[in-house]
């Protein structure tokens, strides 16, 4: 095959955030979900928030989000660990009545990917460190500032939003992770370059401690299985201290793996 040929594949690839695809090599059979059932007149016992909105100063883009509150929230006088999802234009709906159904005691917080396709820059190698930043030092600070939060923090994110996962993983700080849950539904792992793969192992070799529960998601139906299973390896293999790895393996296409995800990962976390 020619580098040409080569080049055009990886861009189509980048493109559609598609990846890896065929069957697990791995030992862990792949599971067929229970469809996730989601009601556009489902009452909720917890608040939604909707349409909220930042104006970054960093990326200098104005990103929606919407906010749930868990069960008598208003009235409890607690603090509760936040959820932030990415893709909130698609997963709101989903993940906000996942986390009620269960009563689950948390705050989502559910960014939507701002004007123009943004996900495709934010998302991906080039312009994750900035969106970083911003999730960091803008979104979580105005968030902890007007909600009753406990510091746990928790990411979740599908494809590209997988892809982010990974770089905001590869350069957590030594000691406090800023983010404890990782959640990351078969991401797009084929996307990431040496220089982030250096990053990780830098962030290793400074400290072998990680006190991070990772889970992983694949799908294979197609999906990017195979880049999935790659990229854990990678880190078992590094022997880290206190890092928690789960995975599971779907029968589903990758375009519907977000929901029944969320779904499952969900259950695995405080």
């Amino acid at each position: 095959m020619s580098w040409r040929l080569c080049l055009l594949l990886s861009f189509a690839c980048l493109l559609s955030a598609c990846g890896g695809g065929g069957s697990s090599s791995d030992a862990t059979p792949a599971v067929t979900p229970p469809p996730v059932v989601i009601t556009t007149n489902y009452v909720y016992v917890g608040t939604l928030e909707r349409d909220k909105s930042i104006t970054s100063r960093i990326t200098g883009i104005n990103y929606p989000y919407h906010v749930y509150l868990p069960e008598n929230y208003a009235t409890s006088g607690k603090s509760y660990a936040v959820m932030y999802a990415t893709d909130g234009q698609w997963s709101f709906n989903a993940f906000s009545q996942l986390l009620d159904k269960r009563r689950k005691p948390m705050i989502l917080v559910n960014i939507e990917q701002g004007p123009g396709d943004r996900r495709a820059i934010d998302y991906t190698v080039n312009g994750a460190p900035a969106y970083a930043r911003f999730l960091k030092e803008e979104l979580a600070p105005l968030i902890e500032a007007n909600y009753r939060t406990t510091g746990v923090r928790s990411f979740s994110g599908t494809s590209y939003g997988g892809l982010l996962g990974s770089i905001l993983l590869s350069t957590e700080a030594v000691g406090t992770p800023f983010f404890r849950n990782y959640l990351l539904f078969d991401g797009s792992f084929w996307a990431l370059t040496a220089r982030n793969i250096q990053d990780e192992q830098a962030r290793f070799a400074a400290n072998p401690r990680l006190p991070v529960h990772l889970i992983l998601t694949s799908a294979n139906a197609p999906g990017n299985v195979n880049d999935v299973i790659a990229y854990e390896a990678r880190y078992k293999g590094r022997a880290y201290v206190d890092l928690l790895i789960q995975r599971k393996d779907f029968n589903i296409a990758h375009n519907d793996v977000g929901d029944p995800s969320f779904d499952w990962a969900i259950d695995q976390i405080d």
